[in-house]
């Protein structure tokens, strides 16, 4: 194996600040999520949604007049629903269904990762896998806050500088 296919070392301790800042991120983006549906609504939050996934339907649903008249809005808010989908899929795993935690600290088998069960199926989520969560995340909120912008924006051209800036900085 040469210098550059190394396996690099994964202690626990790498594996806990893993799994701690995942739901601090996390934590951002829900945060973000609330704020932006009450500024959606003028303030109104109807039927309050209670669980993530509902929050996340809500803030989607509301962009549905931005959706309507800028196709470009629909095609990055589909790109962003999805994404955290996703995200929210492996933070339910590490939140509910935590089973195992394996480190690799001298990077001798690249094998460190979570071992999850969620609803009868187990999942590994290797090291790597969660650093890339750990960048989707920050970027995440800033695309939440760049979308529920532009679908309040009036002038088009105001909204074609946040999809720019989106698909330049925050969908990695």
């Amino acid at each position: 194996m040469s210098v550059s296919e190394q396996i690099e070392p994964v202690t626990l301790q790498d594996m806990k600040a893993s799994i701690g800042s995942i739901l601090l991120l996390w934590s951002s983006v829900e945060r973000e999520l609330s704020q932006r549906i009450e500024a959606l609504s003028d303030g109104q939050v109807k039927n309050g949604a209670h669980t993530i996934s509902q929050k996340i339907s809500r803030w989607k649903d509301l962009q549905a007049i931005a959706c309507a008249e800028r196709p470009e809005h629909k095609t990055l808010l589909t790109n962003v629903h999805e994404r955290l989908t996703q995200a929210l899929d492996i933070r339910n795993r590490i939140a509910h269904g935590l089973i195992g935690i394996a480190a690799d600290p001298f990077g001798h088998r690249g094998d460190a990762g979570l071992e999850t069960e969620m609803n009868g199926e187990k999942r590994i989520l290797r090291y790597g896998e969660l650093e890339h969560l750990m960048r989707v995340l920050s970027h995440l909120k800033w695309a939440i806050v760049s979308l529920s912008d532009a679908a309040i924006q009036k002038d088009p051209r105001k909204a074609e500088n946040a999809y720019a800036g989106m698909r330049l900085n925050h969908l990695p």
